[in-house]
């Protein structure tokens, strides 16, 4: 029979503290090809129908990070990818439009097996391989944060998302940090602020990992 734990022990006293604070998390994995560009995805639904998107998704219960992203690379992508060949590239802590606290663990691999393709019709409409030191203007505003992160080469990232209106893919587009007339997103990393345009670079960084 087990017994509930003394409450002078640190467990005891977090249990009962309360959940604390519990952001939502997303994974995105960063498909690069040997000439640098990584694989997005088109959204053909609202409210970001027509923006570019980071392949991956939500971590799921009882699921790791690394295993989140390779699952989300094959249902975007339907290529295998195994835990061992991505590597953590960086973290962004965000603000929503709405506030909300959110986390995105961003990975990173150039090796998986089959051929990347889109294989899920009813999310997005096709796959974009995009320079990420100069990403088409049509990505949406985290997309943005997260290339120019991998980038700069910051593995920790801080951002708000800019306050709009009702949530459409043109009110995202026009919302974000005008830069070169590119939407961009500043990131605060421990480097200080940076944009896309101060590193437009088709150089890849040196995958990082904790491996």
């Amino acid at each position: 029979m087990q017994t509930a734990p003394h409450p002078s022990t640190a467990a005891a006293r977090i249990e009962q503290a309360g959940p604390g604070y519990r952001p939502l998390t997303k994974v995105a994995l960063l498909a690069l090809r040997p000439d640098g560009r990584v694989a997005l995805v088109r959204r053909s639904q609202y409210p970001d129908r027509g923006q570019l998107a980071l392949v991956g998704g939500r971590l799921e219960p009882a699921e790791w990070l690394d295993e989140a992203a390779c699952r989300g690379a094959s249902q975007a992508l339907g290529i295998r990818v195994g835990v061992q060949d991505v590597e953590l590239s960086g973290l962004l802590h965000y603000r929503s439009e709405q506030g909300a606290g959110r986390l995105c663990a961003v990975f990173a691999t150039q090796r998986w097996s089959g051929e990347p393709r889109n294989t899920a019709p009813h999310r997005f409409s096709e796959v974009v391989w995009a320079d990420p030191g100069g990403p088409p203007a049509d990505c949406r505003a985290l997309t943005h944060a997260v290339l120019n992160q991998y980038v700069a080469g910051t593995l920790y990232g801080a951002l708000a998302m800019p306050t709009t209106g009702p949530a459409t893919a043109e009110g995202e587009a026009a919302s974000a940090v005008e830069c070169g007339g590119e939407p961009r997103l500043p990131v605060r990393g421990p480097a200080g602020p940076f944009r896309a345009s101060d590193a437009t670079t088709s150089t890849r960084p040196d995958l990082r990992g904790t491996k």
